[in-house]
């Protein structure tokens, strides 16, 4: 599930989710939520507690993130 996803489903405006955040301004949080930034390690995990663990890590990557190439064995 995305933070978008999951925002609209709890009802939940962009000032509203940065204050379970913390640390964080509305216009932060409206960048995650449209992918258009990536978040801190501290803020990713802090997304996963509010939304326990609804929305995974790998959904708040920037959607133009490159591709990871898995190592050949």
């Amino acid at each position: 599930m995305t933070l978008k996803e999951w925002m609209r489903r709890e009802g939940l405006s962009d000032a509203e989710m940065a204050g379970r955040i913390g640390g964080v301004s509305p216009s932060w949080v409206r960048k995650l939520r449209f992918r258009a930034k990536a978040p801190s390690l501290r803020v990713a995990t802090r997304i996963g507690i509010v939304t326990a663990g609804a929305v995974p890590a790998s959904e708040l990557l920037p959607k133009d993130a490159p591709a990871r190439v898995e190592e050949a064995a």
